[in-house]
């Protein structure tokens, strides 16, 4: 069980970022939503995850859900910030995805599971991050990202952002490849979150 994020010093932490952290995590060629996410036939819908210590394929059979309930100015209708109230099961008792986004300057080169802003494969092409970085914030690129999984399970899951500070809490993420690893990371000061969100994603474990 995490801590909440609103709970916690951690979106005093996130908000005293500011806008130079936005520009370089959120923003890859510019800060407003950009080309539509691409959605793809089962059989190519994949990306890599981490779970358990390793690598393994993720395979997205459906398109994202994001709970209509909740306020969102995002062209997707998506937020962080707040927590789902409805799920696209009627439950938001479900496993946890867990977004990783560099809010660095990367000194080396990242395994982003999602490299490029605005695009990957079967998410929300934008966001609303106002709860989080405040006004202007209403509809940016879905950041370049990498993922976590808390179980290598399948079927819809909950969506929860991580900032992470530095390259040297990335390079344990990278290495750790668990949630075990990103709980310490969190409790040592090198990562904020986890921070709610309205997403869903539906992906089933497919490849280790």
């Amino acid at each position: 069980m995490h801590q909440p994020f609103f709970a916690s010093p951690a979106r005093r932490l996130v908000a005293s970022l500011g806008a130079a952290s936005l520009a370089l995590s959120l923003v890859a060629g510019g800060a407003l939503a950009g080309s539509p996410g691409e959605v793809r036939p089962v059989s190519g819908a994949t990306t890599p995850a981490w779970v358990d210590g390793r690598t393994v394929t993720v395979q997205y059979p459906r398109p994202y859900f994001c709970d209509a309930s909740v306020s969102a100015a995002s062209d997707s209708g998506c937020e962080v910030g707040a927590a789902a109230k409805v799920g696209p099961t009627g439950t938001t008792n479900l496993p946890e995805l867990y977004v990783l986004v560099p809010l660095f300057t990367p000194t080396k080169p990242l395994e982003l599971h999602c490299p490029d802003a605005g695009a990957c494969i079967n998410h929300p092409d934008t966001l609303d991050l106002t709860r989080v970085f405040g006004a202007g914030t209403g509809n940016v690129a879905l950041p370049p990202h990498s993922h976590i999984l808390d179980e290598p399970a399948g079927g819809w899951w909950t969506i929860e952002v991580v900032g992470v500070l530095s390259q040297d809490a990335w390079d344990q993420l990278a290495a750790g490849r668990d949630e075990a690893t990103m709980d310490r990371v969190i409790a040592d000061g090198g990562a904020v979150g986890p921070i709610p969100s309205n997403l869903f994603l539906f992906f089933n474990v497919v490849g280790r």
